[in-house]
């Protein structure tokens, strides 16, 4: 317990991985601590439904280290229990028509040769190949990485080797990790992205399903004498005088301190947009979103896709390919945990992107549609006997991942992970009005989504614990 922080009426807006996992943190040093969730279930883009003997995310879920990164440092300090499991080959890759396994240990060199081989990697091209994966996966300071966080990923690349296929396979990644393309990601985001993976080897996913994680974090949290009001959306942040004073929520809840998982865009609205200076509102409508999410899930009564986890390009060098198919990224959560289905049947998640800040439902819509026909035709021509074994199938779209979030798009992550948002020029949790703070994949964060929303939470409570 922390002298500075027990007794401190603390209000947390949302129960997704930041605010779930900073509500535990807090309440751990003695703050008493009231998370305030929307929906009447936990986790916002990491939550979990059941439906018909099944269970499935919200999202498009793998996580790149599980235990062995910030999600597990959570549970460690909490108390919280949470079980991963982690398969090899890690996944597979496919691009141009052709086909690369991928295993966890992408810094062994016969892991690679067998990668740039399979993948189609110009032999000239690979001494520069094998030279940009060893710099990759390279530790680094903190000060070499700031040298590279506005430089764009693919610039970086070409300082090494410029290949059609491996391109591709680049392409793969990034929209894996950070949900934007090559040219926009920052160089230094996707190096610590990968790094990070390639070190712990645990490309992995939640036994429980995605739910797993929110859920011991806010079992720690009211085993600690916190609570969690489901139901409850914030009408308004009330700030007087430059100092957060609570939040109405159905009524006056007062606060001494209120931390948002909801977006730095949608907290500057729920505050009142005349409670921050005009070069803060200037930053703020500047900032650029991640891509969207769209998605068709399939539960199956029969083990109809292989491999458990598999990234897929269409060959763009047929145009009806290129038309009718979509890019996409397939878990197989029941490989990892077969309790998520009844025995014998499958439960598949096949996702792709959309285009960031679709506001408008019409709109949203129409896209959208378009982009979930396309991931039809493409699991359709990747398995064609996947329409006679289907239980039941939800397609998703932005409108659906913004109204469990309770953002205003369905951008996947939130703030795009490009060379002008990450390391010093990613917003600050702290915000000009006093006693008001960001938690989540919008500030304070690096790495991989999930997991850069739970670096989040442990970065505000570390700043909290010494302000």
């Amino acid at each position: 317990m922390t002298k500075g922080l027990a007794g401190k009426r603390v209000v947390v807006i949302g129960t997704g991985i930041g605010g779930s996992g900073v509500s535990a943190l807090l309440a751990r040093e003695g703050a008493q601590v009231l998370v305030l969730e929307r929906n009447s279930f936990p986790g916002g883009k990491a939550a979990s439904f059941e439906h018909q003997g099944f269970i499935y995310d919200t999202g498009v879920h793998w996580l790149s280290r599980g235990d062995k990164g910030p999600l597990g440092e959570i549970a460690d300090l909490v108390g919280a229990e949470v079980s991963y499991r982690s398969l090899e080959p890690a996944m597979q890759f496919t691009a141009q028509g052709r086909t690369a396994t991928l295993y966890q240990g992408m810094d062994d060199e016969e892991v690679l040769e067998l990668l740039f081989e399979e993948i189609g990697v110009l032999p000239e091209n690979r001494p520069g190949a094998r030279a940009l994966f060893k710099d990759l996966a390279r530790e680094r300071s903190p000060r070499e990485l700031e040298e590279l966080d506005e430089v764009s990923f693919s610039d970086y690349c070409v300082r090494f080797v410029d290949d059609e296929q491996l391109n591709r396979l680049l392409d793969g990644f990034t929209g894996m990790y950070m949900c934007i393309s090559r040219r926009a990601a920052s160089a230094a985001e996707f190096i610590l992205c990968f790094s990070n993976q390639v070190k712990a080897k645990n490309l992995c996913y939640p036994l429980g399903g995605m739910r797993a994680v929110p859920m011991a974090y806010l079992e720690a949290l009211e085993s600690m004498g916190g609570e969690v009001r489901y139901s409850t959306p914030v009408e308004r942040i009330v700030v007087e005088s430059g100092r957060v004073r609570g939040v109405e929520a159905g009524e006056f809840i007062p606060a001494d301190l209120v931390i948002s998982n909801t977006g730095i865009k949608e907290t500057v609205a729920l505050a009142g947009r005349h409670n921050f200076p005009d070069h803060y509102l200037s930053r703020v409508d500047a900032l650029r979103l991640s891509f969207g999410a769209v998605s068709v899930k399939y539960a199956l009564d029969a083990e109809v896709v292989k491999p458990h986890l598999f990234c897929y390009f269409p060959d763009f060098r047929d145009p009806q390919q290129a038309e009718r198919q979509a890019a996409i990224f397939v878990p197989v959560p029941t490989a990892a945990d077969p309790s998520l289905a009844p025995p014998g049947c499958q439960l598949v998640l096949a996702g792709s992107l959309a285009p960031p800040g679709l506001e408008d439902r019409e709109q949203a819509a129409a896209v959208c549609g378009e982009i979930l026909d396309r991931i039809e035709n493409t699991m359709r021509d990747l398995f064609p006997d996947i329409e006679d074994h289907i239980v039941w199938k939800i397609r998703t779209d932005t409108r659906y991942i913004a109204e469990i979030s309770g953002r205003w798009t369905g951008e996947v992550i939130g703030l795009a992970q490009n060379r002008h948002q990450v390391g010093k020029n990613r917003p600050s949790q702290v915000t000009p009005v006093e006693g008001l703070y960001l938690v989540g994949a919008d500030a304070g964060g690096r790495g991989v989504g999930t997991e850069m929303a739970a670096d989040s939470a442990l970065n505000l409570w570390r700043l909290l614990l010494h302000s």
